[in-house]
């Protein structure tokens, strides 16, 4: 004899069946629903295979489920179809039954709001701490980036790259423009992101298909310092005004981000940045490290067209504080280092640059010919001792204006020591070494000094010593300073103001 059992098992089991191949038919609400009907069916199904002797009971799995998938409608509907039902099987009043499905249903629901509530709960707080999570990992990365970049472009490139990449902040679009030295204008220096939706796109789908996390994405900025061509063209192109009034002049006065998507009519410089870059909202940065003002960092969306939240401007704010300190700390080191390797009366490379410019040139003078033009002030000791040392000063500072006027990249001009200057010529012949100190040799001779009539030859003059490599391919450095010396010392005693090579 077949036991009740199996027949109800390959009943739910078929019904199973059917409703799981439904539920991809259709939506939601409608999976809700076949869930409904089936678990109502399985209790008919054990009612009829065990003369609904329990059926009372099995009853709730159907009012529990209802009322799970479709909150307290679920729960009115799913009691009053349990009573119609139990009152057609019986015949008899079910008041009692139908409030006790009533308690049941209401639990259920208020048990299940709880839960739903406290796994929201769980969910935001697990999206904060993911969020946290990714902005932290973000100021990490940008952190060491910026400890490891000299440049102040790579600087600039690591910042941008980390505020429009998606596994950095994300904003399709970032520029940032610095004040100048005389802190009088705003001068536009990079951007990175798309001119247009179609390029944004372009790039973000060889991002996803190379699966390119930050950390990849600054090594190959650090690289591609060019990137973004059509956009970094019109940002170089900016040049603002901060004594006239804009949005950009009144983020560096007050401080403070500014979040704009409505336009001023009135701010011209807001409507040229709309027009410029098709802009539809935007939202503006200082960058202000110990009250000195660096610059302003741009942001905005015009690809997704997604809005700035206050989160995302809050986001951005420790990575601009960051911007600033690393391009104010790089514009001290640069100082430094600018004091270190020039001469501070005349503004010359000084005698330690020229030490380590000549070894670097010297492994190479062995294919490429090196020429040296070493030159000194005739009769200089005399007119210190005739006009004073300060009088002197004055020469030495004019004396470095001629030679900056005629030696341009890649030739070099240094002061040696004293009345002394030296130019390296890297990739010039001898012959041409010498045609070069004959014009600066005819330019001093033309000028007018102070007190230059006092000296012996009625004027201030100079003498010239040139040496190349290509007359002493195997020696070093020292021997080329050495050779130009031993020429100075011959231009001398042949009468000054003359070039000997």
């Amino acid at each position: 004899m077949i036991t009740p059992y199996v027949p109800l098992i390959v009943s739910t089991l078929l019904l199973s069946v059917t409703a799981n191949y439904l539920r991809f038919k259709g939506s939601e609400k409608f999976n809700k629903a076949v869930l409904v009907i089936t678990s109502l069916l399985v209790v008919e199904l054990e009612g009829l295979f065990f003369e609904f002797t329990s059926t009372d009971w099995t009853m709730l799995v159907f009012i529990g489920i209802t009322t799970i998938c479709f909150d307290m409608i679920g729960a009115l509907i799913s009691t009053s179809v349990a009573g119609c039902i139990m009152m057609l099987q019986t015949g008899e009043s079910v008041l009692f039954v139908w409030l006790t499905y009533l308690i049941f249903a209401t639990g259920v629901y208020l048990l299940h709001r709880y839960m739903k509530f406290k796994q929201q709960e769980s969910d935001a707080w697990l999206s904060k701490l993911s969020t946290n999570s990714k902005l932290l990992n973000v100021y990490k990365e940008v952190s060491f980036s910026i400890q490891q970049s000299v440049q102040l472009q790579k600087l600039l490139q690591t910042i941008l790259t980390a505020v429009t990449a998606g596994h950095g902040l994300g904003f399709n679009r970032a520029m940032i423009l610095l004040v100048d030295e005389k802190g009088t204008h705003l001068n536009g220096v990079m951007g990175v992101g798309p001119m247009t939706a179609e390029e944004g796109f372009a790039v973000w789908k060889g991002i996803a298909k190379k699966k390119f996390k930050l950390v990849d994405l600054i090594q190959i900025a650090e690289k591609e310092i060019t990137s973004d061509v059509l956009l970094n063209d019109r940002v170089k192109m900016l040049e603002i005004a901060l004594d006239e009034p804009s949005f950009l002049s009144k983020v560096l006065e007050t401080g403070s981000p500014l979040h704009l998507s409505n336009w001023d009519n009135s701010d011209q410089t807001l409507l040229h940045f709309v027009s410029e870059f098709n802009m539809s909202e935007l939202a503006v940065f200082p960058l202000i490290s110990q009250e000195a003002k660096v610059g302003v960092l741009i942001i905005d969306n015009p690809v997704n067209k997604k809005p700035i939240t206050a989160n995302d401007m809050d986001n951005v704010i420790p990575i601009a504080k960051q911007t600033a300190v690393a391009i104010q700390h790089r514009h001290f080191y640069m100082k430094i280092e600018d004091m270190a390797i020039k001469d501070g009366l005349t503004g010359l490379l000084n005698h330690r640059a020229f030490q380590t410019n000549l070894v670097q040139y010297i492994p190479y003078s062995r294919e490429k010919t090196l020429s040296l033009i070493l030159l000194d002030i005739d009769s200089f000791k005399h007119f210190n001792d005739t006009n004073g040392h300060l009088m002197g000063n004055e020469v030495l500072i004019q004396l470095a204006k001629i030679i900056q006027c005629l030696i341009q990249e890649p030739y070099q001009a240094f002061r040696f020591g004293g009345e002394e200057f030296v130019i390296l010529l890297p990739q010039t012949s001898k012959e041409h070494a010498v045609r070069v100190a004959e014009q600066l040799r005819s330019n001093i001779e033309r000028a007018t000094f102070p007190c230059g009539e006092k000296q012996p030859l009625g004027r201030v003059t100079v003498s010239f010593g040139v040496a190349s490599t290509e007359d002493m391919p195997s020696s070093g450095e020292f021997d080329l300073v050495d050779r130009a010396d031993q020429a100075l010392y011959k231009a001398k005693h042949a009468g000054k103001n003359r070039v000997v090579g």
